[in-house]
């Protein structure tokens, strides 16, 4: 049914009829995009495990049919283990992202066929973008895979070209053009490209939704550095949690052992000992994946103490280990 493997790695059609038909989706790469459904049905996960998280979305401004403003808030995150059922209602308001944990993880998706009532699928960015991203515009991907040819071929008329293309163009447009630019290396060319875009209200927006985007690829580039279970489980949940609720109740789901803020606290002491060899002009650099402070017993017990919520009386030491904690942007679901 998906013979270009939009949405599986790949999608295996198992079962079709006039008016609904079943898939298996392979999973290699963990995903955190946001998305709703064309469709309803219902999905297992048939092998391998999954974080999800459900959202909300209010919308505020429609730009055009494919792209729209608003408030994406966050209701809360699961753990999918072998055999659970989630259903899938179609449209705004069933919204989730799935991440897998596996290689590969497998789900086993029953639905109906596409209609005209179900609307396009929209995928959704934080802080509040929702577009459709199978929108087909053959003038428009002709546009990007040119910008692409500029890009990779280091052409010098790139920025002036891309920024005058940008600043005359419509907010979809300009929004398909910037996300296409977010494989620049030099990020304050991508900022200069935001800033042509005229509308302001949009510009912030866009540049929120770049700084989002750069703690994710911060995360899931660390990721793939890290060998330990448990540790690539406690990334993952830093991928997709967005609040400390969240953050505790996915780590008790997955380990009952120990109470999920001191678990939590003691995972982070164990990665803050995990380096990742980096070459200089001076020589080898060898930091700790997450640039997180040394930690000490004292300082693994405050942190503890501060995820379970309690005051306590710590030493200038332990509060500025946890200040420095707070500050780390790929930490913020630990605090929010």
């Amino acid at each position: 049914m998906d013979r270009k493997a939009n949405f599986g790695q790949p999608p295996v059609t198992v079962f079709r009829s006039r008016r609904f038909h079943i898939d298996a989706l392979f999973w290699v790469d963990g995903t955190t995009s946001i998305h709703d459904h064309g469709f309803s049905g219902a999905f297992q996960v048939l092998a391998g495990s999954s974080i999800e998280t459900a959202f909300q979305f209010q919308p505020i401004r429609n730009v055009g049919d494919q792209l729209c403003f608003g408030d994406l808030t966050v209701i809360g995150s699961r753990f999918l283990r072998q055999g659970d059922i989630r259903p899938i209602m179609a449209g705004p308001s069933f919204i989730h992202s799935l991440f897998h944990l596996h290689r590969p993880t497998v789900s086993l998706v029953v639905r109906t066929s596409p209609n005209a009532r179900s609307g396009a699928q929209l995928a959704y960015l934080p802080p509040g973008i929702a577009h459709n991203p199978f929108f087909d515009d053959e003038a428009l991907e002709r546009w990007i895979q040119i910008i692409e040819l500029l890009r990779l071929t280091d052409d010098p008329s790139f920025d002036d070209q891309v920024g005058s293309f940008v600043a005359r163009s419509d907010l979809h447009t300009a929004f398909t053009v910037i996300s296409s630019c977010n494989k620049l290396r030099d990020r304050t060319r991508l900022a200069r490209l935001i800033d042509r875009v005229r509308d302001p209200s949009a510009r912030q927006l866009f540049f929120d939704w770049i700084s989002a985007a750069e703690r994710l690829h911060f995360l899931k580039s660390r990721r793939t550095m890290v060998h330990d279970p448990d540790l690539r489980f406690l990334l993952a949940v830093l991928l997709n949690a967005h609040r400390r609720e969240d953050v505790l109740s996915l780590v008790a789901a997955y380990t009952a052992a120990v109470p999920p803020a001191r678990q939590v606290a003691t995972w982070l002491a164990k990665l803050s000992t995990v380096a990742a060899r980096l070459q200089l002009a001076s020589g080898p650099w060898e930091p700790n994946l997450l640039g997180l402070p040394s930690f000490t017993p004292r300082r693994e017990e405050a942190l503890a103490a501060a995820l379970e919520g309690k005051k306590i009386a710590a030493a200038d030491q332990e509060t500025d280990f946890l200040r420095q904690l707070r500050a780390l942007p790929h930490l913020q679901p630990l605090f929010r």
